[in-house]
């Protein structure tokens, strides 16, 4: 991609502006505690900070929908941790866990343009093991391994 002049301060601009949705609503990370809420955050804020390298040369009016649909995908992500992560020692059917991590695989393949590779699946046996162990804790790592990924600039 040829960076037009000024594509990283445009970047850096709507990266901020699409960063605040997610600084600003803290039932994202209501769930956690902040060793938790940190790493989810900065994991959220990668993602738009990408999106937003990836618009920096297209006018205001093509990258505003992109922005919006990574950002509505990494707030989804993000809402779906903090209510697994919620569920642990409540009472809730397995159709509710079962759907929330449905909800956070959608979504990550949606905001990737990916499939979760196989190895990374492993994480969501991981998750339910230390849920049903309330394991707060090691339920977050499963989590966050399933989620991540490299992250490159465009």
């Amino acid at each position: 991609m040829n960076e037009q002049p000024g594509g990283r301060r445009i970047a850096r601009q709507r990266a901020r502006q699409w960063a605040e949705l997610l600084m600003e609503d803290s039932s994202l990370r209501s769930n956690l505690d902040d060793d938790q809420a940190t790493p989810l955050l900065n994991w959220g804020l990668a993602h738009i900070k990408l999106a937003a390298l990836a618009t920096a040369n297209l006018p205001a009016e093509e990258a505003e929908p992109k922005l919006e649909k990574d950002t509505t995908a990494v707030k989804l992500i993000m809402h779906g941790v903090n209510d697994l992560i919620g569920s642990i020692g409540q009472p809730l059917t397995f159709d509710v866990i079962d759907d929330t991590m449905t909800r956070i695989l959608k979504n990550h393949r949606w905001l990737t343009n990916e499939p979760p590779a196989p190895s990374r699946l492993k994480n969501v046996e991981r998750f339910n093991q230390a849920r049903e162990q309330e394991d707060r804790a090691a339920a977050f790592e499963a989590l966050m391994a399933l989620i991540e990924r490299p992250v490159t600039e465009p």
